[in-house]
C-alpha cells in the first residue's frame, strides 16, 4: 500500500503532465510554428529535459523499489552495455548526421546503409558485453537478467541514436525530441504500472521491462529502414564511407568509459552500494548538464557545416554560443552544490553517502563542459580520428587511473581520476588543434 500511494501521488501525475507537454510539442509542429534557430534550441532543450526528467523518474523508482544493493549492480551493467553500444555501427550514427546535415535530400540511403551497419556489428558487440558484464558482477545478478539488460540496452539505443539523429541532420527537432524520450518513457510506463499491480519489484523482473522496451525501439527503427528502403534506390556510397565512422565510434565509446567505468570501479573495489550512491550524484550532474548538452545538441548540424573550412572557421561563427556554455557551466557548478543537500530527501535517506559525493563532483559541469566544446570543435573540423585517439588515451588513463585512485581513496579517487583526464584531454586537443589549424581535414 506504501509503495502504491508513492507511484499514485508522487510519480504517476509526473508522467502524465510530462506525457501531455511532449505530446504538445509534436503537435504544434515546432519547426513551422517556432522558425529561426532559437527554436530549434528551444526544441532540443525541451526534448532533453523531458528525456532527463523520464531518466530521473526511473531514477527514482529502481532506486526505491531494488535497493542500495541492486540498484547499484544495475547501474553497473548498464554502464557496461551503454560502453559497448555506442561502438554499434562504428559510428553509423554520427555518420549519418554528417551525411544529412551537408545534404538533406540523402538521408533516405544513408539512413538505410547505417542501419544495417549497426546490425552488422551487433552479434560480438553482445557477446563482449555479457563477457565483461559478468565478470563484473557475477556474483550479484543472475544470468538470465544480465543477459536481459544486457540484450534490452545494447538493442535499444544504438537504434534510438540514429532516429534522433536522422530527424536532427533534417532540422525536424519536434520529431528529433519525441525520439529522444521515447525508451525512457516507455520503461519509467512499464516500471511504474508494474510496481502499482505486483506486491514485488525485483531485479529480474526489471530487466525483463528492459529487453521488451528494447527490442521495442529496435523493431521501430528497423521497420522505418525497410520503408526507406522501398521508397527508392540505395546509393552504395555509403558503404563505402563505414570506416571513416571509426574516429567518432572511439570518441563515443571513450566518452561512455568517463561516464560510466568509474562506477564499476567502484562496485568492484568498494562496494555495489556505494556505486550506486555515486551513480545518484552523478546523475544529478547529468540534469545540470542540460543546457550544456542541449546547446551542443543543437549546434552539431552548424559545426558539421562551418567545421568543413578548419578548426578556424569554426571557432569564428560560433564563439559566442562557447561563451554562453562556460557561463552555463559555472552556474552549473554552483547548482551542484547547493543541490547535493536534496539527494537523500528525493531517493531516500538509506543514500546519505551521496551527498558528499555530489560536493566532490560540483566541478564536473565545468570540465565536462569544456572537454565537449573542444572535442566538439575539433571533430566536426574533419579531426574526428585524432579527437578519437585522444578520447581512447583518456579512456584508458581515466581506467588505469580510476583503479589507483580508487584502491587508495575509495570513491573519492573516482572523482579525482575524471577531472584529471578531463584536463589532460582538454590541454590535448587545445596543443593538436593550434597544431592542426593550418592543415586539410582529415579524409
Amino acid at each position: 500500500m506504501i509503495r502504491f500511494n508513492f507511484l499514485s501521488r508522487a510519480v504517476m501525475p509526473r508522467i502524465f503532465r510530462a506525457i501531455k507537454g511532449l505530446s504538445a510539442i509534436g503537435h504544434r509542429g515546432v519547426q513551422k510554428n517556432l522558425g529561426g534557430l532559437r527554436a530549434g534550441y528551444v526544441t532540443v532543450i525541451a526534448g532533453m529535459s523531458f528525456r532527463a526528467v523520464f531518466l530521473a523518474m526511473l531514477t527514482v523508482l529502481l532506486a526505491r523499489l531494488l535497493g542500495k544493493a541492486d540498484y547499484g549492480a544495475c547501474v553497473v551493467v548498464g554502464g557496461i552495455a551503454g560502453l559497448f553500444s555506442v561502438l554499434a555501427g562504428l559510428g553509423a550514427s554520427a555518420l549519418h548526421l554528417r551525411d544529412v546535415a551537408i545534404n538533406p535530400d540523402a538521408w533516405r540511403g544513408s539512413f538505410v546503409v547505417h542501419h544495417s551497419s549497426i546490425w552488422k556489428t551487433q552479434p560480438i558487440l553482445l557477446t563482449l558485453t555479457v563477457l565483461v558484464a559478468w565478470f563484473v558482477v557475477r556474483e550479484e545478478v543472475g544470468w538470465l537478467s544480465l543477459l536481459l539488460l544486457v540484450f534490452g540496452d545494447l538493442l535499444g539505443a544504438p537504434a534510438s541514436d540514429l532516429l534522433v539523429r536522422s530527424y536532427q541532420g533534417r532540422e525536424r527537432y519536434g520529431r528529433m525530441a519525441l525520439a529522444m524520450c521515447a525508451l525512457p518513457l516507455t520503461r519509467v510506463l512499464l516500471i511504474a504500472l508494474l510496481a502499482m499491480t505486483s506486491d514485488f519489484v525485483d531485479l529480474r523482473s526489471w530487466s525483463l521491462l528492459s529487453f521488451l522496451s528494447g527490442v521495442g525501439m529496435a523493431a521501430l527503427t528497423t521497420a522505418l529502414a525497410m520503408r526507406a528502403q522501398n521508397g527508392g534506390s540505395v546509393d552504395d556510397k555509403y558503404s563505402r564511407d563505414s570506416f571513416s565512422g571509426l574516429g567518432f565510434s572511439m570518441a563515443a565509446a571513450s566518452a561512455r568509459i568517463h561516464a560510466d567505468a568509474d562506477k564499476a570501479i567502484i562496485a568492484k573495489l568498494s562496494s555495489f552500494g556505494a556505486a550506486g550512491e555515486y551513480s545518484l550524484a552523478y546523475r544529478m550532474m547529468d540534469v545540470l548538464l542540460l543546457p550544456i548538452n542541449g546547446l551542443i545538441e543543437w549546434s552539431m548540424r552548424a559545426l558539421f557545416r562551418h567545421g568543413q573550412g578548419g578548426v578556424g572557421a569554426s571557432l569564428q561563427a560560433l564563439w559566442r554560443r562557447w561563451l554562453a556554455l562556460l557561463s552555463m557551466a559555472l552556474a552549473a557548478c554552483v547548482a551542484a552544490y547547493v543541490l547535493a543537500a536534496l539527494l537523500p530527501a528525493i531517493f531516500g535517506e538509506q543514500f546519505q553517502g551521496a551527498v558528499l559525493m555530489g560536493h566532490w563532483l560540483a566541478l564536473l559541469p565545468l570540465t565536462t563542459a569544456c572537454w565537449a566544446m573542444l572535442r566538439s570543435i575539433v571533430a566536426t573540423a574533419g579531426h574526428q580520428k585524432f579527437v578519437g585517439v585522444v578520447e581512447l588515451i583518456g579512456a584508458s588513463m581515466s581506467i588505469l587511473l580510476g583503479i589507483i585512485l580508487v584502491s587508495w581513496y575509495g570513491w573519492r579517487g573516482a572523482v579525482l581520476a575524471t577531472y584529471g583526464t578531463h584536463i589532460a584531454m582538454s590541454l590535448t586537443v587545445i596543443g593538436g588543434a593550434i597544431l592542426k589549424l593550418r592543415h586539410s581535414p582529415e579524409p
